[in-house]
């Protein structure tokens, strides 16, 4: 929850255009450890430093108590040795946007190029995370064997999720070094050959977004009808309901021109759609789930008679 919210204020560093905040500056800002001025933007940039550090403190937290607590082979430690990992290359991206000035007004192919790869490394940060958690309140590992084309239809699922939200770091990225002032124009600078890359590209994040969150309805429908279990059944349908509310906050976002607080609402519903799409992954492909077995009253094995246990 609390990456989360560094996700989310992330962000709206990019959104408010306060990248450019702490300078070319890092892990400094403006060359000092604690930056003293009334400037917005820097005061806002900061603040993200400073919640991305804690956040990293968190996780190596994380990885000393896994370590300590459960044996070599456990999903657990598996789960988060990821999450160090890529918090690790998380830190990394947003140093090298800062140091090489990818940030501000900078409208340059580098710069969509870092957003799009910042997006994926989240993701899977978060898939992580989810994943660590999943193992230690009970989840069963993976097994592939026998589930190939269950195996198949989620993996390239997932692969459409990060496709999509690359392509929605674009056109945000676009929305807000380009903004229109009504809806009309959006459409003409859309329609423009000589617009800039990044407004000609946004055109394609409603439609992947469309035909992914259909594949991913219709995967879904088929996993709990085929499944019958009652977490896949319910991650399923959490699942179904998020694509739905996903597309129309998307609609919504365009109809006003993509204000900064619909901005990051879209956002963090992408976040949770993509976190239960990877805890739905894995529990359709595990043998047995003890949170299941836990999200359901525990029933009583009647005792009995001494003339039906010799029958």
């Amino acid at each position: 929850m609390y990456n989360l919210a560094v996700i989310l204020w992330g962000a709206y560093v990019r959104a408010s255009g306060s990248g450019a905040g702490c300078g070319s500056h890092w892990p400094l800002c403006n060359g000092v450890v604690v930056p003293h001025t009334t400037r917005i933007e820097t005061l806002i940039e900061f603040t993200h430093r400073v919640m991305s550090g804690l956040a990293f403190l968190l996780v190596i937290a994380l990885l000393v108590i896994a370590f300590r607590l459960y044996q070599k082979g456990s999903m657990v430690r598996l789960g988060v040795s990821l999450s160090m990992l890529f918090m690790v290359s998380e830190a990394l991206l947003g140093a090298g946007l800062v140091l090489f000035e990818l940030v501000a007004e900078n409208a340059s192919l580098a710069r969509a190029f870092s957003m799009s790869f910042h997006l994926v490394n989240t993701f899977l940060l978060l898939a992580s995370l989810s994943l660590t958690a999943w193992w230690a309140s009970g989840g069963r590992p993976v097994q592939t064997k026998g589930k190939g084309l269950m195996l198949g239809l989620l993996a390239l699922g997932m692969i459409g999720m990060l496709i999509l939200g690359m392509s929605g770091a674009v056109t945000a990225l676009g929305d807000t070094l380009f903004p229109a002032r009504s809806l009309a124009e959006g459409v003409q600078q859309d329609l423009s050959p000589t617009a800039h890359f990044l407004i000609r590209l946004r055109f394609l994040h409603p439609t992947i977004a469309i035909l992914v969150g259909l594949y991913l309805i219709l995967v879904a429908r088929w996993l709990y009808l085929r499944r019958g279990d009652h977490v896949t059944t319910l991650l399923a349908k959490i699942l179904i309901i998020l694509i739905i509310l996903q597309l129309s906050v998307g609609l919504v976002n365009v109809f006003l021109l993509a204000p900064i607080w619909m901005q990051i609402l879209h956002l963090l519903l992408s976040d949770i759609l993509w976190i239960i799409l990877v805890l739905l992954a894995a529990n359709a492909l595990s043998q047995r789930m003890l949170v299941g077995s836990l999200m359901r009253s525990p029933q009583k094995t009647p005792i009995s008679s001494s003339s039906e246990t010799t029958t």
